[in-house]
């Protein structure tokens, strides 16, 4: 098994740092509700009947989809499928996108701080899942690359058995002769 570099160790590790943050993200959601509610719903207007928008749910089974979606991708990315890592790219992109958005909402100072701690750790996991040596990692796993590594190693086998069998071949080659010889010499006198 090739051993993984170091840059797709620390992508991993950043992705699981990520998916643990956005679990403190919904419990701060959950307990900051109402100062959340009063930033995140349309103001009333004199008798408007529009009802303030319930969005924790909507923000738990989010979460709930995107943890487990790129768990999965990690341990997908871990076993070298590029389109894996291409996927947690995604998400991480996505991630900066909604901290931005979220920080132009003006929530609460802690969800502010988070919300650009996310962006950070988004954007250091995008540099390492698009480092040289992730993208070497992946490549290695390519099925052009296992088809080359395939033939490789059955070219070594085949080299190592015609050695094998001319080293054999030489061994009886040599006591060929001498076997022979014995024969040969009572007949000549």
């Amino acid at each position: 098994m090739t051993k993984r570099p170091p840059a797709v160790r620390l992508a991993c590790w950043l992705l699981w740092f990520m998916v643990g943050a956005g679990l403190l993200v919904c419990v701060l959601v959950v307990v900051q509700r109402d100062e959340l509610g009063s930033v995140w719903s349309p103001m009333q207007v004199g008798d408007s009947t529009v009802q303030p928008v319930e969005f924790v749910p909507v923000i738990l089974v989010l979460y709930g989809v995107i943890a487990c979606l790129a768990l999965t991708l990690v341990a997908l990315f871990r076993a070298g499928l590029n389109w894996a890592r291409h996927s947690l790219a995604a998400i991480s992109a996505g991630v900066v996108v909604m901290a931005i958005a979220t920080v132009r909402t003006n929530p609460p100072t802690l969800v502010d701080g988070i919300s650009i701690a996310a962006a950070v750790v988004a954007a250091v996991t995008l540099v390492f899942l698009w480092h040289p040596q992730s993208r070497d990692y992946v490549r290695s796993f390519s099925p052009r690359a296992l088809r080359e590594a395939a033939a490789q190693e059955a070219a070594q086998e085949a080299a190592q058995e015609a050695a094998q069998g001319a080293a054999e071949a030489a061994a009886e080659g040599a006591e060929q002769p001498v076997e022979a010889s014995a024969t040969e010499a009572p007949a000549d006198s």
